[in-house]
């Protein structure tokens, strides 16, 4: 990353590389602030292979943990910042991290699971500091006295949401992220002077290597807003100069509505590009021809990204998630265990074509890392069907997750959450459709009818992301199951919300 970096700041040193909330600096300013930042984190003690959490909103300051630790050679574990209790304590305790830097809004949750972990961590606070604590801004140094840079050889682990159980610890090396952000940056043509727009967090792929990352591959800028209003959306984008954007299928349908409520802020826009997976035919169509903006659909994991790539103009089919990318081969295993025929639904597998593009493992997990491939394949736990042309239909996610405003939920972290309350014998965590997105709903069996799940969902929420407490909450005498005894959630989806649903939002 360090050799990276370097030559493209050489290349276009004073032009303006990044924006966070309309602040910039160029791409010269953001090598020295680096390598400042790398040769402070050094006398810290962080150096090649040490293992450092990041629980850190989008800022410039998180921008420069993540490539100040890159440099040093470091294995950095951006963690999702609306983790608490039990759930950031597993992160901690998987990623095996010795330090961590943090936001002072986050450092009580931070410093109350490192009371629990089973090491010690070493804490660096980004903002105002508690007396005797260690502030990230006092660690910016003169990085030219000190010899510091461990080369490109650092990992990143980048944490799933989790489904049938704890978030797994993704491990990616530098290499394999500098060549998904070239290949991003290929496909959607980006080049000098075009300003790309990501709303996502750093703790995402998508704002890190297909955002940021992308950008400086092509010699662009980019903003990062640490909030997304569909309402002024298309503004920002007139007003900042925005070519292209990263997007997940919910937020484009956000998008297109809010210029019904800001129509003049659409006009005039250049933007002329979008990025990212689930969108729907509408919402491609309206794009296109209402905004003049052309969408680059792709299909991936974070374990393998970029799998699919369906290009405008390529020839794939309307609802396609393209053909197979220069990454990876897919294929389609059928049920029955042999290879499907074309247009026979069954699981998604992906094999590399080129080295580090797939993920080295799950950090700490070698039974994971073997369970999750067969015959050199990898199971992604997915399904889809394959024409006789190669183009990808996503049939279904295997997995049991959902997806609220962009973020991916865990069923079972949720459902874990609720367990560990003894007034619940058992949960089950499914989505249910409102208004064109996901919000997640919660089926409770009680040990006893005398207890109030609103009091119990109060109650366990602080250990949850807000954007995963259950808004829709129902107490059954039983949960539909099969044969086994295994809870039926597609008869739960099915019911949808019932008359003895509570909507815990109406209610506040």
């Amino acid at each position: 990353m360090a050799q990276f970096l370097n030559a493209q700041a050489h290349h276009y040193s004073d032009e303006e590389m990044l924006r966070v909330d309309g602040v910039g600096r160029t791409y010269v300013d953001l090598l020295h602030d680096s390598r400042s930042l790398a040769a402070g984190l050094a006398s810290f003690g962080v150096g090649a292979g040490s293992r450092v959490g990041l629980l850190m909103d989008t800022s410039h300051q998180a921008v420069d943990v993540w490539f100040a630790l890159s440099m040093l050679g470091a294995v950095d574990a951006p963690f999702n910042c609306n983790y608490r209790g039990s759930l950031l304590l597993h992160l901690i305790e998987d990623s095996e991290v010795s330090f961590i830097v943090c936001d002072a809004q986050h450092l009580a949750e931070v410093e109350r699971m490192a009371a629990q972990a089973s090491r010690p961590l070493a804490i660096v606070v980004n903002g105002q500091v508690p007396p005797g604590g260690t502030s990230l801004q006092e660690l910016y140094l003169d990085p030219e006295d000190r010899d510091v840079f461990g080369g490109d050889a650092g990992e990143v682990i980048l944490y799933t949401s989790g489904t049938t159980g704890p978030s797994k610890g993704v491990v990616h090396s530098q290499r394999g992220c500098i060549l998904l952000a070239q290949y991003v940056a290929e496909v959607c043509g980006y080049r000098p002077g075009d300003r790309l727009l990501n709303f996502f967090p750093l703790y995402h792929q998508n704002a890190r290597y297909t955002g940021v990352l992308a950008a400086i591959a092509a010699g662009a800028a980019i903003d990062l807003e640490s909030r997304f209003t569909s309402s002024g959306f298309w503004r920002l984008c007139r007003d900042r100069g925005i070519t292209a954007f990263n997007y997940l299928g919910s937020v484009l349908t956000m998008i297109i509505a809010g210029a019904e409520q800001d129509p003049d802020g659409a006009r005039g826009h250049s933007v002329r590009v979008g990025w990212g997976a689930g969108a729907s035919e509408r919402d491609r169509l309206v794009l296109r021809e209402r905004f003049g903006v052309e969408l680059v659909e792709v299909y991936g994991l974070t374990e393998a990204p970029m799998a699919t790539v369906n290009l405008p103009g390529s020839g794939c089919p309307s609802g396609s998630a393209g053909r197979a990318s220069d990454f990876f081969e897919v294929r389609i295993l059928a049920d029955h265990g042999g290879a499907a025929e074309v247009g026979e639904a069954g699981g998604i597998q992906l094999r590399p074509r080129i080295p580090d593009v797939f993920t080295r493992g799950y950090h700490g997990n070698d039974s994971a890392t073997v369970a999750a491939t067969r015959d050199l394949w990898f199971d992604t736990g997915d399904r889809g069907y394959l024409t006789a042309e190669g183009d990808l239909f996503f049939a279904e996610r295997a997995k049991d997750s959902l997806r609220r405003r962009g973020e991916n939920i865990s069923a079972w972290e949720v459902e874990s959450v609720l367990v560990s309350d003894a007034r619940v014998v058992e949960a089950a965590v499914y989505g249910v459709p409102v208004d064109g997105d996901e919000e997640v709903m919660a089926a409770l069996l009680l040990d006893s009818a005398e207890h109030d799940p609103r009091r119990i969902i109060a109650d366990i929420a602080g250990n949850l992301p807000r954007y995963a407490v259950p808004r829709f909450v129902r107490v059954v005498a039983d949960m539909p199951r099969t044969p086994t005894m295994k809870v039926q959630k597609n008869e739960l989806k099915k019911e949808g919300v019932t008359s003895d649903t509570l909507d815990l939002v109406l209610e506040r």
